[in-house]
């Protein structure tokens, strides 16, 4: 491995070595972890034993909250005064709406959603995708009357007045005109949307003078849908749109909380790959509150974190009809179905959930990378296969850099018995060392740069692929070779944990230590690289080792292909160019009147005041 590559990959580790430690926990939040582990040791077995009683059957877990309330004693003074007659939980029931995507239950009792499972996909288990998880799930609307506050779910039994296979009509009654609806709808158009109004129909004397707004709670725990938590953890977000500004990310292993003073497009959380996102084109106001909970890593249950939302419609005193608008995005974080979604905003950017890297890195993902795979997956079914002629298809683009490289290192190596014979004349004398070969660079028309910027600029494909291959939905639950899941790692568990490695092996990530290793050798011999930097060649792979080790195995298949491309395009490379023109034209180069750039004249310039400063200082 020449010098230019050992420099290009020193910053790809540096950049991914910054990366792991950022998003790494402290020792705080490792701390923080066990506490909370140990905490619920002595209560891990009533809760076990309570779960496996409440999954015998899933129509008892639905149902459960209904069937003790109907057999509570009814006091009839309850059922007296605004919304008396819903005080009546006795008909409790929980209602289903359905599509082939979605299939979405409401508790009568609150009127909120229960559960949104989604149809076309299953968790890494092979069970149900449950994105929102009954009893997990809790959506509040909350107004102040001239009795006090009141809130929708306060054992409030909504009457059902309309219903079919994919739509539903809620209301609940202040008096014979008066009353709040509740409309749910499974949009046929897009299979992901649920339209929601919340309406107030002769209300405006229900309302407390003074107070016009609605507020609307929104609290769930997200749930774990991929077989590594970790990565669950890592991905999961709560995100939300304000108009005119692109879409911002909170998301924290300790807790967050923020206060938004605008409008806002949309808001809700999002996971790997899935998300359940709120939208409204005006009915959202200001003042909107976010919360974030710690990572729950309990690894025995499916919860992740919990997300607090709260916002707020405006309701204007004396107003008799107030439809609220909402649409509920249910889907997965599929970057070419987010941009097909139609939120009923402008401009949403739904898809910039995605979190296909920052700056240049998110340019050439979504400019490049993202238009040539989503071609690729679309006509062909097997997904190792797209990775490896999408490898192909980049490293063809990137050819003319890696020729232009190895031309560099070529000339490199045939000025480096003159290098070394400079060195040798001048010691330890750098200044005179360098002004020499910056002359001998001049004279043979070679720059020492040449062979550096080629790898710098394939840097930030490499790095992109680094951040697309974990948030590629197609790789999900898609199988090749003996990876069962491309956007997991592969390979079996150790039963034990490897410090820096983890506990398990990642066959992809083996076999692609392996050949970089095997190339470095092989490099290293043509190259002639001694000392220290012999070492570093051999250093680097094993550090990847340990640090994609967990990462996506379409990832590590990429980065494998990619290394036996590079093997191949170098054996063709170096069958092709002749060192003998290479040595014809250093020579030529040295005949010519050498032309300086403003670049080495800089550089001369800087070298010669150097020197006078020392000579004055020995004075």
């Amino acid at each position: 491995m020449d010098r230019n590559t050992v420099i290009g990959f020193s910053l790809i580790f540096l950049i991914l070595a910054g990366y792991y430690w950022y998003t790494a926990p402290t020792a705080e939040e490792r701390q923080q972890m066990i506490a909370r582990n140990d905490s619920i040791t002595e209560v891990e077995a009533f809760r076990k034993d309570s779960l496996l009683k409440i999954e015998k059957s899933k129509k008892m877990e639905e149902s459960i909250e209904s069937v003790s309330l109907a057999n509570e004693v009814i006091d009839s003074s309850q059922l007296t005064g605004e919304f008396g007659s819903h005080r009546d939980f006795r008909s409790a029931e929980i209602i289903s709406i359905s599509n082939s995507s979605l299939t979405v239950k409401i508790n009568s009792l609150g009127g909120g959603i229960e559960s949104v499972t989604l149809n076309e996909f299953q968790r890494s288990d092979s069970s149900d995708l449950i994105l929102l998880d009954s009893g997990k799930n809790k959506m509040v609307w909350t107004w102040t009357n001239a009795d006090g506050v009141v809130n929708s779910s306060d054992k409030f039994n909504w009457t059902v007045h309309s219903k079919n296979q994919s739509q539903l009509v809620m209301r609940l009654y202040a008096d014979s005109s008066s009353y709040i609806e509740q409309y749910f709808n499974l949009n046929s158009d897009q299979k992901y949307l649920m339209d929601y109004h919340f309406r107030m129909i002769g209300m405006g004397d229900n309302v407390r003078r003074g107070n016009s707004d609605f507020r609307f709670d929104w609290e769930t725990i997200i749930q774990k849908q991929e077989r590594d938590k970790k990565w669950e953890h890592q991905h999961s977000a709560l995100v939300y749109k304000i108009p005119d500004e692109s879409p911002t990310s909170l998301k924290t292993t300790d807790g967050a909380k923020e206060e938004v003073k605008s409008r806002m497009q949309w808001f809700g959380f999002k996971q790997q790959y899935f998300a359940a996102i709120m939208s409204s084109a005006t009915d959202i106001a200001k003042d909107a509150q976010f919360e974030m909970g710690e990572n729950i890593v309990d690894e025995d249950n499916n919860d992740i974190k919990s997300v607090h939302s709260t916002i707020y419609t405006e309701f204007a005193q004396g107003e008799d009809l107030r439809d609220a608008k909402f649409s509920f995005y249910f889907g997965p974080t599929q970057y070419d179905v987010l941009q097909n979604v139609k939120l009923g905003v402008e401009n949403s950017e739904l898809e910039k959930i995605v979190p296909l890297g920052w700056g240049i890195f998110g340019w050439v993902n979504r400019g490049l990378v993202l238009p040539i795979f989503s071609w690729l997956s679309s006509i062909i079914g097997e997904m190792g296969i797209a990775i490896l002629l999408l490898t192909v298809i980049i490293k063809t683009i990137l050819l003319p850099l890696v020729y232009k490289s190895y031309i560099s290192t070529a000339k490199m190596r045939i000025l480096k018995p003159e290098i070394e014979a400079i060195k040798e004349k001048h010691g330890n004398d750098m200044q005179k060392t360098q002004q020499e070969n910056m002359a001998l660079y001049k004279k043979a028309g070679v720059s020492p740069m040449s062979g550096c910027v080629p790898m710098l600029l394939q840097l930030p494909i490499l790095f992109a692929m680094f951040q697309f291959f974990p948030v590629a939905f197609e790789l999900r639950q898609k199988s090749f070779l003996w990876a069962q899941d491309l956007s997991q790692f592969d390979g079996p568990s150790l039963g034990f944990s490897i410090p820096f490695y983890g506990d398990h092996v990642s066959f992809f990530t083996l076999m692609m230590t392996v050949s970089t290793i095997i190339y470095t050798h092989f490099n290293n011999q043509i190259t002639g690289v001694t000392g220290q930097m012999k070492y570093i060649g051999y250093f680097m792979p094993i550090i990847f080792l340990g640090v994609l080790n967990d990462y996506a195995s379409g990832l590590t298949w990429y980065y494998f292909v990619s290394n036996i491309i590079t093997f191949t395009q170098q054996f063709v490379i170096r069958r092709t160019v002749d060192d003998a023109k290479l040595h014809k034209q250093i020579a030529d180069s040295r005949k010519k009147p050498a032309k300086k750039s403003a670049f080495q004249k800089r550089m001369e310039d800087a070298m010669r005041i150097s020197q006078e400063r020392a000579k004055n200082n020995k004075r």
